[in-house]
């Protein structure tokens, strides 16, 4: 018998974080915001600028978390430049450190590989044999700095799976803008009902592929869900083995 998720599908698409990316432990999120905080303080300082490292990561929550909901209101990304320079706005520090924003730039998108982030589990072998069964593969992932996530797909191997690379900082639209999905269809060649998108978020993957009759697989790996209003997905795997089993 044939797996159902598959049946029809000309073309399936990724999301990338806690699909077929992870960071290896929660510990790993810390050591990345440290990594931040360590950095722009040493920026601001060799400009003349010296901030308590307190009031820095306090800063960078309030911004990273006001940009992410202006994410989720908007539905366009906003790239990791732009969080930088708001950053520095909100301290009236910008004109004096216009000479450190590239390396401020630098040090937050390369917190990422500074840290452990690691293929999903099962993620090679499930896309080594979509691809031998002559799939076209996607990723179509949310991100402020699509250059570093690159950079990681390369590193775990991830890359030569996939046919196109989408990274919302690159295109503007961010999931569950059906305009973000309109690109995938557009690279892939597929119409949406020969399409399927496979992501962890409801609000993001799932509610995405629905609005643009993408076929929607939620991957949960081991966490509950409660679906408060979202549409639920066509299928729910805990295991990414089971897209290619019969």
């Amino acid at each position: 018998m044939a797996n159902p998720i598959l049946e029809g599908i000309k073309g399936i698409s990724f999301d990338f974080w806690y699909t077929i990316g992870r960071y290896e432990s929660e510990a790993e999120w810390a050591r990345q915001d440290a990594f931040r905080v360590e950095g722009f303080s040493r920026i601001l300082s060799a400009h003349g600028c010296t901030i308590d490292t307190e009031k820095i990561a306090r800063v960078l929550q309030e911004v990273g978390t006001e940009c992410e909901e202006e994410r989720l209101r908007a539905e366009t990304e906003i790239a990791s430049h732009e969080l930088v320079y708001r950053f520095l706005t909100r301290l009236d520090i910008q004109k004096q450190l216009a000479a450190g924003l590239s390396a401020m730039i630098k040090v937050f998108d390369e917190s990422l590989l500074a840290v452990k982030i690691i293929a999903e589990p099962g993620a090679k072998e499930v896309l080594s044999a979509l691809k031998d069964r002559g799939y076209p593969l996607a990723l179509l992932s949310n991100t402020s700095h699509g250059h570093i996530i690159r950079q990681i797909m390369d590193r775990e191997g991830l890359t030569p799976f996939f046919d196109h690379l989408i990274y919302t900082d690159e295109i503007g639209p961010r999931k569950p803008n059906p305009k973000a999905f309109e690109f995938l269809l557009e690279r892939l060649g597929t119409e949406p009902q020969e399409t399927v998108h496979i992501g962890d978020r409801l609000e993001l993957d799932v509610l995405g592929a629905r609005r643009s009759g993408i076929r929607s697989v939620l991957y949960q790996s081991n966490r509950d869900y409660c679906y408060d209003g979202y549409p639920r997905p066509d299928f729910c795997i805990h295991r990414l083995k089971e897209l290619i089993e019969d």
